[in-house]
């Protein structure tokens, strides 16, 4: 009996072992065989993690719900031992960002923002910062004013460098040291990660022009709180020139290709010939 009893609780404790929670957005998800899906999520304790949905695919299935992106979930994830993917055991909603899926513009912002968490991050490093700024941007993608958006994307864009260890350098000249105040005109080098000055600028082939009202903006953002971004108003030349830089240093620094930003466009295009209509 006693044997018997400490089989028992043995396997209750593996069973137990297997299980982990935590809070997740879900970022993407693929249809697996004719029931199922593939869910990518970005969690609060295990960073980005992939899980099966068991009837993921099914009308009625207590998932179909869930897993739509973006959503804000509380999760039961069991791992699996064999090397093949964990199974989503169990799936809570916290926050589903209705006002973000029901906009299109908004819901072109957002997948551009999920791409670049999918692109950007490895498979189960965790990142709580990152998880706590991502969820505080959805919040936020759901309520500012569109005309907000690229701002607060590309102030997301810094922080994320920031977290991920790739922070530019804005304080002056990387090379030489000269101050930021002392000149009117910068290069960015994509491979030193930061300002070069008239001078220094031919050590970096690669580098980028950059205008004083750019580096002013990109030095505010990156420390700005994301909730403050709202009351921004700034000249949309300047916005335009701050996101072709960051992309291009994201894709530098990521060795990837970054996500294109043009569906952004094409969807507020739409919007207007629907206003229109």
């Amino acid at each position: 009996m006693r044997s018997l009893l400490r089989y028992t609780y043995k396997s209750y404790s593996i069973q137990k072992m297997n299980i982990y929670k935590t809070e997740a957005i879900v970022l993407k998800d693929y249809d697996l065989g004719e029931q199922d899906k593939i869910v990518v999520f970005y969690s609060l304790r295990y960073g980005k993690i992939r899980a099966i949905a068991k009837g993921a695919r099914r009308i009625k299935s207590r998932f179909a719900y869930v897993i739509q992106p973006p959503s804000y979930n509380s999760l039961l994830i069991y791992k699996n031992r064999k090397g093949s993917l964990d199974v989503v055991s169990e799936c809570i909603a916290k926050y589903q960002f209705l006002g973000i899926k029901k906009d299109l513009v908004r819901f072109a912002y957002v997948c551009y923002l999920i791409e670049l968490i999918d692109k950007l991050t490895e498979q189960e490093e965790s990142q709580s910062l990152l998880f706590r700024i991502l969820l505080k941007s959805l919040f936020l993608m759901e309520s500012i004013s569109k005309c907000s958006l690229n701002l607060l994307i590309e102030s997301f864009q810094l922080k994320l460098l920031n977290i991920l260890g790739y922070q530019p350098y804005l304080k002056g000249c990387i090379n030489c040291g000269k101050k930021a105040s002392s000149t009117s005109y910068f290069y960015f080098s994509l491979r030193l990660g930061g300002l070069l000055c008239e001078n220094c600028k031919s050590i970096d082939g690669r580098r980028v022009s950059l205008s004083r009202e750019a580096f002013l903006l990109m030095r505010r953002l990156l420390f700005l709180k994301l909730e403050e971004i709202s009351g921004e108003k700034i000249n949309k030349e300047i916005v335009k020139e701050t996101e072709v830089i960051l992309r291009t240093y994201l894709s530098y620094q990521g060795q990837i290709k970054m996500p294109d930003s043009c569906f952004i466009h094409n969807f507020k295009k739409l919007e207007l010939m629907q206003t229109a209509g």
